[in-house]
């Protein structure tokens, strides 16, 4: 009986693999982008991705706020109280600056999205279409 030649990945699927699809790597962009859409608070971003992602990338309290804090920080959005006499939700909105930075990304990312497109698009036909 013959054994099966042993395929192997192209180095490119191989990083897929072994999981870009980060935090520090999407959500940034998808903030700054919803952002560019209409200006909204924390739980309300939370909810946008949840809907855009289908559950793909796990969104939460703990990878949002540390994310919007530090968008903030390095000038990219701005934040404003709701009621700014007490402690109420904080809107977001992108800057200048941050929209300069989502161009960047975007320009950048368009090759990562079309290498992971093509290595599920392979994945599939691999397993489905014989």
């Amino acid at each position: 009986m013959a054994k099966a030649a042993v395929r192997t990945p192209p180095a490119a699927a191989d990083g897929i693999v072994k999981g870009p699809i980060k935090s520090k790597t999407i959500f940034p962009v998808l903030v700054l982008h919803l952002l560019a859409e209409r200006p909204d608070h924390g739980s309300g971003l939370m909810s946008r991705i949840e809907e855009i992602c289908s559950g793909l990338l796990a969104v939460n309290t703990n990878t949002i706020y540390p994310l919007l804090r530090r968008l903030e920080e390095r000038g990219f959005i701005v934040g404003e109280w709701e009621h700014p006499t007490k402690r109420s939700r904080r809107y977001y909105e992108i800057t200048d600056a941050g929209r300069e930075r989502l161009e960047r990304i975007k320009a950048g990312m368009l090759p990562y999205l079309d290498t992971l497109a093509g290595s599920i698009a392979r994945l599939r036909r691999e397993l489905y279409v014989q």
